[in-house]
């Protein structure tokens, strides 16, 4: 895929947005780079939301790195997480190499949405 020069650093722009949202509130980046990857790269969701997904790898792994660098981990419920996160996600992955492009878009608006309307009372 061709990407022109202004779109390059669009995307290195926004995606250093995206790492800014994720340090800073410990989640939240990768919302903005399926977003990125679908209005800059012009991916399907599907793509954009597999190609996220190893984006945020490093910046996950710096991000935390950060926080336990400054003594701000709590063991227990990491440990407790990180089996769930791990069910969920290879769970999540399949479902979505079956579901269609738009249905993908579609759970990921609602699930945007719920998260705001949550956050937000």
């Amino acid at each position: 895929m061709y990407l022109s020069a202004k779109n390059k650093w669009l995307i290195v722009i926004l995606s250093a947005a995206a790492g800014f949202v994720n340090g800073f509130l410990g989640g939240g980046g990768g919302i903005v780079i399926v977003s990125v990857l679908l209005a800059v790269m012009r991916l399907d969701q599907k793509k954009a939301q597999a190609t996220a997904l190893l984006v945020i790898l490093p910046l996950t792994a710096v991000s935390a790195a950060v926080y336990l660098i400054n003594g701000n981990v709590d063991w227990v419920p990491t440990l407790w997480a990180s089996l769930g996160v791990t069910a969920g996600g290879a769970l999540g992955a399949l479902l979505l190499s079956k579901l269609k492009s738009n249905v993908a878009k579609l759970i990921f608006a609602v699930v945007l949405i719920a998260g705001g309307i949550k956050m937000f009372f």
